[in-house]
């Protein structure tokens, strides 16, 4: 009787707390796995934001690269420009005609054409 009662009791209330005690470990089970895959998300979204704030920069420098080119090219041609002129006026000085100084000047300062085929 109160034996068997109690026995079956003890049996359920064990039984009772096992299908608690699993679920309980199955939630946390299932709220790390979420968790595992939102940091892995946060880290891909990471290394995206990285990958994207890299190719801006190369493509920052890349800019500035050409602008420096320009800026020395020019810098290039002012200095090769005053050479002329004072090569020009150093003929002028030894007293050479200006009909020739004119044809030299026309010749020097026509714009040079690029070695570089694009």
């Amino acid at each position: 009787g109160i034996n068997a009662e109690y026995g079956k009791q003890w049996y359920q209330r064990r039984v009772r707390e096992a299908v608690v005690s699993t679920q309980s470990t199955g939630e946390v089970k299932d709220r790390e796995a979420r968790s595992k895959k939102l940091h892995h998300a946060e880290e891909v979204r990471k290394q995206i934001k990285e990958k994207e704030k890299d190719m801006i920069h190369s493509r920052q420098m890349f800019f500035e690269e050409g602008i420096k080119l320009d800026q020395e090219a020019q810098e290039r041609r002012r200095r090769l420009d005053e050479i002329k002129k004072k090569k020009l006026d150093e003929l002028q000085g030894a007293g050479v005609p200006t009909k020739y100084i004119n044809e030299v000047a026309r010749r020097a300062m026509k714009p040079q054409t690029s070695l570089i085929t694009h």
